[in-house]
């Protein structure tokens, strides 16, 4: 059977969700807007509700209506600030594209439409697309991403290499080429895994010292209110 949930669960639940798909954590929060990250946790717990002036700020931090903190089932967010980035990385992307089309062009033009592997402007133009990718995925700390880019940079790198020299100068074992990337793809992946793994156990280890500093609170606390009292 379901589980009904009422409204302070509710509430909890998605300040939760877009705390998180915002990128931020209860501390940045709480430094954002003034309050303690022990308010802002007992809000994501539902000790306690915010008041209607506190949703109001929040709405319009993430770029929502009050209405969607009591959605039982948030609809799909897209940060602003994720919108933006992206928008960022398009146009630089696009700036590639750009140039390689006029490189293209003048090619063409100047040899009269007669320089006919012009379109190979094309295939290079995907080496700095794929780098712009991977500078803008590790500046907005985007791990995934970053294993996507350096992907498609080794296999855009091999085609690069591959396609001309085909063109011009016909090998028998030129495929060998992408042999090579194989392992790096591996490589790659494995490394991807590795900083996960280890961004999983780091952030287990803070919240488990987070829980023991909490608990360490609470016992001295009674511990000096037991002193007290015996006084």
């Amino acid at each position: 059977m379901k589980k009904e949930l009422n409204l302070p669960e509710i509430v909890a639940n998605n300040l939760i969700y877009y705390r998180k798909a915002y990128g931020y954590t209860q501390i940045q929060l709480a430094e954002k807007f003034n309050y303690s990250d022990k308010t802002i946790s007992k809000w994501e717990r539902g000790e306690s509700f915010p008041d209607i002036f506190v949703l109001k700020t929040l709405a319009d931090f993430y770029g929502i209506t009050i209405n969607d903190f009591f959605r039982e089932k948030p609809k799909k967010y897209y940060p602003p600030v994720t919108k933006k980035r992206l928008l960022i990385v398009l146009l630089s992307v696009g700036l590639v594209w750009l140039v390689a089309s006029i490189i293209y062009a003048f090619l063409m033009i100047f040899s009269n439409g007669q320089l006919s592997d012009s379109w190979l402007v094309f295939i290079f133009a995907t080496i700095p697309t794929f780098i712009i990718c991977l500078v803008f995925a590790n500046l907005y700390k985007q791990r995934f991403w970053s294993f996507i880019s350096v992907s498609g940079l080794m296999w855009c790198a091999a085609t690069s290499i591959y396609i001309p020299w085909v063109m011009y100068a016909p090998s028998t074992y030129l495929f060998l080429i992408f042999i090579i990337v194989v392992p790096l793809q591996v490589l790659a992946f494995l490394w991807f895994l590795l900083k996960w793994s280890f961004k999983s156990f780091t952030a287990k280890l803070l919240q488990n010292m987070k829980k023991r500093k909490e608990a360490s609170k609470v016992e001295t606390s009674k511990t000096d209110s037991n002193n007290q009292s015996e006084e």
